[in-house]
This record gives C-alpha cells, sequence and structure tokens, in this order.
C-alpha cells in the first residue's frame, strides 16, 4: 500500500520537475558547494552558521529562535562521530543510547527541555522530532545516526509545527547533510583507537554535467565490546555497521533544483552492554514480607514445614523469588536457606549455580547471560526534494520520503543461565511522507509567509517474544498509523527592527493497533475458576483480545512570536502550544478483557530571549529562558512484567539556556553553555500512584555545563597545530519515572581533549585524542523491575583514545 503510494508520486514528482526544467539560463551561483577551509581554523568556528529552522536562510543570530547550530567543521573540531554526542555540548538536550527492553544496539531516547520519550515502540510517539534533510524520522530504532558528510544539525527548543513535519511537543533535531556540487572532490577518513575501533569513510562528488551532481557517500564502524559474557565470551557494547548514502543533484535552470537521495544502514551487532549490578532478594529478607510472600513461615518469619503448601504459596508477582521457591519445594535445590526455626533467606545458597542470587553480580565489564543476545537493524530510506522558485516572489516546495525498518534484537534480561527473563523483538516498519510548502515574499519584502501541507502514514509489525519463569509468550501486534496536517506562518517586519509572528497548524491523527499476544507455554499452577487445579491461562490463551482498536485527536496548535533587533542584539518573545498523541499499552501480561490506552499530552511554553553579537564578531552570547506548562503528561512506569504508558500528572518547567563564543584573542577560540531545567510535578494523576509531587522527572538533569576551548599554532611550512578540550557536566538524574535509587546516576563531569595536525594545503589531517580523559565510570541507562527484582545498568565504555587521519581530493 505505501510502495504503491510512494512510486506514484515519485513519478508524478519527477515528471513536473522535468515540465519545469524548460530552456532557462543555467545558475551561475550554486548552494551547497564543497569548498571549504581548513577544519584547524578557529575562526570559521566563530562564523555565523547559516540557519533554516525557518524555512528561509538566515544568520544564527538574526533567528528571534532557541535554537543551537552545530557545523560540520564544529563537530570534526570536537571529535564527535555519532549524532548522540551532541547532547555532551548542548545544553538542556539528552540524547542517549537506550536500549531499554528491546536490546537494539542503537535506539535513541531524545529530550529537550524535559520532554522526550525513551521507548521506541511504534504505539508510543517520540517527543522530540528528528529530521535528516526535512525527512521525519518516525522511529528511534537505528536512529544513533553515524555523522557522516554533515552540512549542519539543528536543534530547536520548544513545540514545532507551524513550519514543517510532524507535530512535536519538546522540540526538534534537524539533521543537514551537504549537497552534491559541481566540482570533483572527495574525503577519505580513517579513525583508529580503543578496542580494537577502524572507522572507515569516504566521500566523493562528481560533476556528471553542468546541471547534473552525483555524491556518494560511506561509512564502515568496527569496534569490539567492552562487557564480555563468561558464558560464550561474545563482548557485548560492539560496534559492526555499514552505511552509505548516495545522493544526485539536478539543477536545470536558477528556479528549479531537484535532490534525490537514497540511504541505508546494516548493522550486526552483539547487543548492548548491559550488566546486573544489583539483585533485591536478600534486602527483602523481613517477618513481615516473609509471611506475605510464603504461607511456611510462622509469625516471626521462621521456616515451619507443616505450614509448607506447595505449589499455591509461590509468590507469583516476583519472579526472581518464584525461581528460587520452585528450585527449592520442586527442583529438591536448597535456594531459600530452609531451616526450621530459622528465618527464611531469600538469596538462598550464592554458591548454588541453581539458585537465583547475588552470584550472577559480576561487575561492570562482565555479563553471565547465556540466552541469546544479538542487534540486527537494516534500514534504507529514499527522498526526493523538489524546489522550485515561480518568481523572485513566490516558491514552492515537495519532500516525499519513504523508509524501511527491519530489526531483531534479543538479550539476556536476568543476566544468568536461568529463563527468569528473556527478551526477543521483531521490529518491521515502512513509512511514507509527502510535504507541500508555498513561501510568498510581499510588501517589498516586509511580509514573509509560508503555508503547507503534511501526510504521513506508516504501518508495521512490532513483536515481543519474552520467557519468563511463568509463562512463554508473544507481546506486541500490527500498528497504522495515519497523520496529516495543514499549517501556515507569516512574519511582518512593522519596521526594520521590529517584527511579529503568527502561525498556526491543524493536525488530524489516527492510530490503529491489532494486538497479537498469545501464551505459548503456561508455567502457572494453581485454583482455577472452574475449582480444579492446573495452570492457570494454558497454552494458546490471548493476552489481548484479537481485535483492532483505534484512536484519533484533532489540534489546533499556535504559535506568536515578538522581536527587536538592534544593531548587534536581537530580543524576542515567543509563546507556542504543542501536543503529543495518546495510544496504546502492547507489553501486557497477565491476560486483560481489553487493550489498555492512554491519552494525549499537552505543553503551552513561554519564552523570552536575547541574542548579542559584538561588532567585530569576536564575541556571540545568546541566552532564553522559558516556562511550561505540562498537562497530561505521558511517564512510562513499570508494571507487572514490562513497562507502559500511563498519563502521570500536570507539572510546570521553568530554566533556560545561555551559549557564549568568543576569540578572545589572535588564534584562540573559546565556548561556554549552561542550560537549567528545573522540573516539577503539580498535580498527580489518579492513574499514576506510584510517582508522587516529589518525584523527580527520568533521564532530566537540572543543570547541564559544557566548555570548551582551542588554539591554533603554526609549526612551519604552512600547517598548524590546534590543540583543544572539552568539559562537559550534567547534574544527577533517575533512568525511571518511579526514582528508583538502583539506577541514578549522581553528578559527573567528562574531559576531552585532541591534537589536529593540518597540511598547508588542507589535503591531509591528522587528529590525535583522548575521550573521557579521567575515565569517569557513569550510567548511561537502566532499567529496574520490581517484578523481576533486579537492576540492569548500561555504563559508558571508559577512557578512549582515537588517531583520525583525513585526505581531501
Amino acid at each position: 500500500m505505501i510502495k504503491g503510494s510512494m512510486k506514484s508520486i515519485l513519478a508524478l514528482s519527477l515528471g513536473g520537475a522535468v515540465l519545469l526544467s524548460g530552456p532557462i539560463a543555467y545558475a551561475q551561483d550554486q548552494d551547497g558547494s564543497d569548498a571549504t577551509q581548513r577544519v584547524s581554523s578557529v575562526y570559521r568556528l566563530m562564523d555565523e552558521v547559516t540557519v533554516t529552522a525557518r524555512k528561509r536562510e538566515e544568520g544564527l543570530q538574526s533567528a528571534p529562535i532557541a535554537i543551537t547550530a552545530l557545523t560540520g567543521e564544529s563537530l570534526e573540531a570536537r571529535g564527535a562521530t555519532r549524532l548522540d554526542e551532541i547532547a555532551k555540548f548542548s545544553p538542556n538536550v539528552t540524547f542517549q543510547n537506550n536500549p531499554g527492553f528491546s536490546g537494539a544496539s542503537s535506539s535513541a531516547a531524545i529530550y529537550i527541555r524535559g520532554i522526550g520519550q525513551q521507548d521506541f515502540l511504534p504505539t508510543v510517539e517520540p517527543g522530540v522530532g528528528l529530521y535528516v534533510d526535512g525527512v521525519y524520522i518516525a522511529r528511534s530504532v537505528g536512529s544513533v545516526l553515524d555523522l557522516m558528510d554533515i552540512e549542519r544539525i539543528e536543534i530547536l527548543r520548544g513545540p514545532q509545527g507551524t513550519l514543517f513535519g510532524r507535530n512535536t511537543i519538546g522540540g526538534a533535531i534537524s539533521v543537514t547533510t551537504i549537497k552534491p556540487s559541481d566540482e570533483f572532490s572527495g574525503k577519505v577518513d580513517f579513525t583508529f583507537g580503543t578496542d580494537k575501533r577502524i572507522d572507515a569513510k569516504g566521500v566523493v562528488n562528481i560533476p556528471l554535467s553542468d546541471k547534473l551532481f552525483l555524491k556518494v557517500a560511506f561509512a564502515s564502524l568496527n569496534q569490539d565490546g567492552y562487557v564480555e559474557r563468561s558464558f560464550d565470551g561474545i563482548e557485548l557494547g560492539d560496534r559492526d555497521s555499514v552505511s552509505g548514502r548516495a545522493a544526485l543533484r539536478w539543477v536545470p535552470n536558477d528556479r528549479l533544483e531537484v535532490n534525490l537521495v537514497f540511504d541505508g544502514t546494516r548493522s550486526r551487532e552483539n547487543g548492548p552492554a548491559l550488566t546486573l549490578t544489583d539483585i533485591r532478594l536478600n534486602k527483602l529478607n523481613s517477618p513481615e514480607l516473609n509471611s506475605v510472600l510464603f504461607n511456611p513461615v510462622d509469625a516471626n518469619g521462621n521456616f515451619d514445614p507443616t505450614k509448607l503448601n506447595i505449589p499455591f504459596d509461590a509468590p507469583a508477582d516476583n519472579f526472581a523469588l518464584l525461581h528460587n521457591y520452585l528450585a527449592t519445594f520442586l527442583g529438591g535445590q536448597d535456594c531459600l536457606g530452609l531451616v526450621p526455626g530459622q528465618p527464611i533467606d531469600a538469596g538462598g545458597n550464592p554458591n548454588n549455580p541453581a539458585c537465583y542470587n547475588e552470584q550472577f553480580i559480576a561487575n561492570d565489564e562482565t555479563n553471565a547471560g547465556t540466552a541469546p543476545s544479538f542487534s540486527n537493524i537494516d534500514i534504507w530510506g529514499l527522498a526526493l526534494t523538489i524546489d522550485y522558485d515561480i518568481n523572485e516572489n513566490v516558491s514552492i516546495k515537495s519532500i516525499t520520503s519513504y523508509r524501511e525498518i527491519d530489526a531483531q534484537a534479543a538479550r539476556d534480561g536476568d543476566h544468568s543461565p536461568h529463563i527468569i527473563a528473556q527478551f526477543f523483538d521483531d521490529f518491521q516498519q515502512e513509512q511514507f511522507s509527502q510535504e507541500l510548502q508555498l513561501s510568498v515574499n510581499a510588501l517589498d519584502d516586509r511580509l514573509n509567509w509560508i503555508t503547507g501541507f503534511y501526510y504521513f502514514q506508516e504501518e508495521g509489525l512490532n513483536e515481543n517474544l519474552l520467557e519468563f519463569v511463568p509463562a512463554d509468550f508473544r507481546s506486541g501486534g500490527s500498528f497504522d498509523n495515519q497523520n496529516w496536517a495543514i499549517f501556515t506562518q507569516a512574519t511582518y517586519n512593522i519596521t526594520d527592527q521590529l517584527s511579529v509572528t503568527a502561525g498556526i497548524r491543524y493536525t488530524d491523527e489516527k492510530k490503529k493497533f491489532l494486538p497479537d499476544q498469545i501464551i505459548f507455554a503456561d508455567r502457572t499452577f494453581g485454583l482455577r475458576p472452574d475449582g480444579t487445579l492446573g495452570p492457570l491461562f494454558g497454552e494458546g490463551t490471548r493476552i489481548l483480545p484479537f481485535v483492532e482498536v483505534e484512536t484519533s485527536i484533532s489540534e489546533f496548535t499556535p504559535m506568536v512570536n515578538v522581536a527587536y533587533e538592534f544593531e548587534n542584539a536581537l530580543i524576542y518573545a515567543t509563546y507556542s502550544e504543542g501536543f503529543k498523541s495518546g495510544g496504546f499499552n502492547q507489553r501486557v501480561f497477565p491476560p486483560l478483557p481489553e487493550t489498555p490506552s492512554f491519552d494525549p499530552e499537552f505543553a503551552k511554553v513561554f519564552e523570552v530571549g536575547v541574542k548579542y553579537e559584538t561588532a567585530d564578531k569576536k564575541l556571540r552570547v545568546n541566552f532564553a529562558a522559558f516556562h511550561t506548562d505540562y498537562d497530561d503528561l505521558q511517564v512510562q512506569i513499570f508494571r507487572d512484567v514490562a513497562p507502559i504508558t500511563t498519563n502521570a500528572a500536570s507539572a510546570k518547567i521553568v530554566g533556560f539556556e545561555l551559549e557564549l563564543a568568543a576569540n578572545p584573542f589572535e588564534g584562540t577560540f573559546v565556548e561556554l553553555a549552561v542550560g537549567l531545567t528545573d522540573a516539577d510535578f503539580k498535580k498527580i494523576d489518579e492513574r499514576a500512584t506510584e510517582i508522587n509531587l516529589d518525584s523527580k522527572f527520568e533521564r532530566i538533569s537540572k543543570w547541564t555545563l559544557s566548555a570548551g576551548v582551542s588554539h591554533e599554532f603554526a609549526v612551519g611550512n604552512g600547517a598548524y597545530l590546534v590543540p583543544r578540550v572539552d568539559w562537559a557536566y550534567r547534574s544527577g538524574f533517575y533512568n525511571d519515572a518511579l526514582n528508583s535509587p538502583e539506577i541514578y546516576q549522581p553528578s559527573f563531569h567528562l574531559l576531552n581533549a585532541n591534537v589536529a595536525w593540518q597540511a598547508a594545503d588542507d589535503q591531509y589531517s591528522v587528529t590525535v585524542g583522548v575521550t573521557n580523559l579521567t575515565n569517569e565510570d557513569y550510567l548511561q541507562s537502566g532499567i529496574y523491575s520490581s517484578t523481576f527484582n533486579a537492576a540492569e545498568s548500561l555504563f559508558n565504555r571508559g577512557r578512549e583514545w582515537f588517531i583520525n587521519i583525513k585526505v581531501n581530493m
């Protein structure tokens, strides 16, 4: 269905482009030239970035919005190679490579100003939109992109939607690649480093004619893992991916430009480097809890064999204890320390491998799991962008895109030889989007107006196969989501200094979900409703009814902005609204009579900002303060066997961003960023009893700080040496909405350093660097479940060294 629509629209778009080509004179000034300067030049880092966040080219300092813009040169100067690294030097941004329950090695959890979403499920929408060359990337699986041939990255804060793409409540990250140009050029890039890291990248630009240009980019990334499984020796946290992009640019005249881009990524990895860091068994050993969990105890919590009532006393809501209980009473093992007259030892015998306890907690470099562990992801996409200037004041733009994801992942959630919590995930998605924009300049350029239409459809299948102590079953199902919107935004320059902008968006969204969830093996046992003894559910039982469910929403979201420009400064104020649609919970057990759902969430944001730059362009300071009223916010809470999404509360988020860049004296570049996100719950919904007014937002640091300094030295023969030091700080944060202390990350610092040598002719460069110079050990992500009674943690790799060699042609 989607593929057929894509072929038809691509054919119509290309046909229209040919008709528009006409015998008009060829444009002499091409956009997207590959002409570059030395990456090591600190002066280039102070050049004002041209951004297109408002769908027209303008300088960063002239755009009255809260935006961080990072050029490809600045990313290379920092040694950044993956998209998630931008959070280290972007205030109030969280970008974690979060495997979650899926076990996928590349799955993004992105938050801006406290708003985002950590789950990749297709029944849950992201809070921050990700775009590549104007194309919306709907799902977080595979979206921790490799930075390859990047022109710039724009981080837009606050609700987006009156100018382009999908409605997003928290903000957007827009990645723009370098277009093909009319000059032959090329570059190869090799990086060698810690854990046998070998990265190879290449780009070649070929002018096929004076009007048709081709660019091909390729990357191969390889690195050993840093957590070893003692069972089979495989290394978790490895990298093994190949990606490529081919871009064709056609400029038949000075009014028409056509860009056709194909991209693809293939990764075959062992899965994320999760380790078991805590088991809570012995910490639950109290007479009160033992009396609840196990009937065969007396009032003091001592074991009393006469009270034993196998198997009805098994703690079915606690998988770790259930395993030890069954191993003891049905398997003949001593996993509970059953001694008459003595309290039960919930941890059992730490020397008995048949028991599940602290013996499987090793360290942050070892994993005792035995179940399959892998992450296989295949992604490809095709995008056609057509820009046509009807005249000097009116232009139209079309963006047509089709993308596919085919991903499988597996992991051993209990990190032991036992079947307590093992996960398999199959994710298949197809998405199609079509965007049309009409831009108008009128009234002697005092009025800039854009209006557009956006259509998006995705469909696919997400199956979650799970093996738990009480049962093996399949969760998930098929999905079909559709979204269309019309939007408009206009800026009127009342005077040369004062401008007013207003915009509005209407969004209509429908989501369908067909649960296909069934129990394969039932190891429960007890008294059934018919009075007989046996498995409580039975093989073949459906967990949710095999009935398609649907939810929809239609919403208007406005934006108003007032800006005043001084000689070297700009002040502005903005009010905007955004929402994120509701959805369904697909991870469910035990069986329920209907599919659980959750409602949309809404945000209203007030923002004021100041941008200042000295006349000599040697100091740039940008500041923005914001206040967000956040209603019906969606949180992920662990219930029963899996995390579910529910509407939790209303909240208030206040904060600011301060970004500074300077050339304090010749050859020196300094930058500083400070972010504050202060989020507080104001009212708790009755559906989220697990949190309270004192709970903290998950994955959100109150303070984010970063700084960088570099200096350029001439070393003879026209070559330069540029040492650089970068520092980043994050205050402490919880990794889940329940604020589990087991996966809390205290505040930490990161220090990176590198030295780059660049030849005078810009043909060669060599960079030697170290990331995490102080070898800081910090938690990137974590999972804690009271049902499994265990904590899983994903730590960073630690200190790394690298050598990068670039050759420009």
